[in-house]
């Protein structure tokens, strides 16, 4: 009786084991993919200088938004598209325009660090926050090459 007992138990560990490996908390709520946790606003806080700033939108159907300030004025706007194919980001701006490199995502909490997939291999870190809207209004929208207002 005690054998079948531990046979049980021992049974009823490995299945639980089993779980954690799949995508579920405790609870059985799902655990967000790693699609659906870069799906957000982001801020850049690692810059290359402290006149520059950049905000990022990228949204579930696959566009993004990309508000890029360097210097004095306003932000520039860049749209297009991006992918994700495991945990390499591309992109693709409208003009059909491949983004300079490709990127490793890596999502921990409310940070989001991306290293180029070039020689480079520089890295970024982003931290999800609401783009504000002084930034949103920029009245300058860049479509790579082609200015507009």
């Amino acid at each position: 009786m005690k054998k079948i007992i531990y046979i049980m138990a021992a049974a009823l560990l490995i299945a639980a084991c089993g779980e954690k490996g799949s995508q579920q908390q405790g609870g059985g709520e799902k655990l967000p993919t790693l699609k659906e946790q870069i799906c957000s606003e982001w801020h850049s806080m690692t810059l290359p200088t402290s006149d520059t700033d950049i905000y990022m939108s990228l949204a579930e159907d696959g566009k993004f938004e990309l508000y890029q300030k360097v210097g004095d004025g306003n932000h520039r706007l860049f749209r297009g598209t991006w992918n994700l194919e495991g945990t390499l980001l591309t992109g693709k701006y409208n003009d059909g325009e491949d983004w300079a490199a490709s990127y490793n995502v890596a999502v921990s909490g409310s940070r989001m660090t991306l290293t180029s997939n070039n020689d480079a291999a520089e890295t970024s870190t982003f931290e999800e926050c609401s783009i504000p809207e002084k930034v949103k209004d920029t009245p300058y929208i860049e479509v790579k090459g082609i200015s507009a207002f």
